[in-house]
C-alpha cells in the first residue's frame, strides 16, 4: 500500500510517497527532490526532516543546469549509449554523457 503524502514549501504542495518495502525498508519517492529508491526505516524520519532542503537544493541545481547542447546520432549509437548508461548505474542518457564529457564516470 503506497501512502501519498505532501510537504509545503513556499506555498506550493510538493508530493511525496512512502510504500514500505520490506520489514525493514521503505520505496521513498519525491520527484521534486529527484528521490525514487529504498531507505531503511530507520532513516525515513530524517529523511523526511530534510526534505524541505533537498527539494531546494534541487529546484536551485535545476535552475543552474539552463543551457541545452543537442547532437545527432545513428539509431545503432543511441542503443549502445543508452545501454551503456543503464550498465554504469546512470539514471538518463544526460547524466550519463554529461559525466563522461566531464570525466566524472
Amino acid at each position: 500500500m503506497k501512502t501519498m503524502h505532501y510537504i509545503i514549501i513556499s506555498n506550493k504542495k510538493y508530493t511525496y510517497a512512502l510504500k514500505p518495502a520490506s520489514k525493514e525498508t521503505t520505496h521513498v519517492k519525491c520527484e521534486a527532490a529527484k528521490i525514487d529508491q529504498e531507505f531503511l526505516n530507520e532513516d525515513v524520519p530524517e529523511l523526511l526532516n530534510d526534505l524541505a532542503n533537498l527539494i531546494l537544493a534541487e529546484k536551485d541545481y535545476s535552475k543552474k543546469q539552463d543551457t541545452v547542447i543537442r547532437f545527432r546520432v545513428s539509431t545503432s549509437d543511441k542503443k549502445l549509449i543508452e545501454k551503456n548508461a543503464a550498465k554504469k548505474g546512470y539514471s538518463s542518457v544526460s547524466s550519463y554523457l554529461k559525466a563522461v564529457s566531464l570525466s566524472k564516470a
